[in-house]
């Protein structure tokens, strides 16, 4: 998990999560994917095939092939959503970093990088967990967060298998960003009433 090659100008513009890569990166990672989506409905095509030209058991290899074309769907989706940061309504940029650095000591997890851009979470991970490889990222537009969590496999592969645990972390975190933001805004709110008070 590679953590300066995060281009948040780019991110910012597009909404999804640009990295600085080689060019041949790129190329491999399609290669892979390709091979990943691909793998279900190529086998489970072939028994299908097999079993039209040998009158073999054609029901189990029709329930097997629809199977392989919806694991392709889901893979497909999950694919093409890795990237995509989630934006959510702050405050100011400095409150907002302020509110997600207290939210990841409240939750026990650990911040590899924090600064006036971007923060780079590292949820805990033990045998019992799932949150190996996973990587929470959370990049700062004004008064918004833009959020994307990411699970990552060997030689920094982004694994599409881990989607739902991904959206599981990312609704986690911002489910106590909103409840911090909207206590804040009571507390400002009752202030500026209670100095208004003070004035008449």
């Amino acid at each position: 998990m590679i953590l300066d090659k995060i281009d948040t100008i780019k991110s910012k513009a597009k909404g999804r999560l640009m990295r600085k890569t080689w060019f041949i990166e790129p190329i491999l990672d399609f290669l892979i994917y390709g091979i990943i989506i691909g793998f279900f409905p190529f086998f489970s095509g072939l028994y299908f095939i097999d079993c039209l030209k040998n009158s073999g058991n054609l029901f189990t290899a029709t329930i097997l092939f629809l199977i392989a074309l919806i694991l392709c769907g889901l893979l497909t989706y999950s694919i093409l959503t890795l990237d995509r940061l989630k934006r959510i309504q702050g405050t100011f940029k400095e409150q907002n970093r302020e509110t997600i650095k207290e939210i990841v000591e409240q939750l026990g997890w650990s911040i590899q990088n924090h600064n006036q851009q971007i923060t780079v979470i590292r949820p805990p991970w033990s045998i019992f967990s799932a949150n190996w490889g996973r990587q929470v990222v959370i990049i700062y537009d004004k008064g918004d967060i833009l959020i994307n969590c990411t699970t990552y496999g060997l030689h920094d592969i982004k694994s599409p298998f881990h989607w739902f645990g991904n959206r599981k972390l990312v609704r986690q975190l911002l489910d106590g960003f909103e409840q911090k933001t909207k206590s804040s805004q009571i507390d400002f709110d009752s202030t500026a009433r209670q100095s208004q008070n003070e004035r008449e």
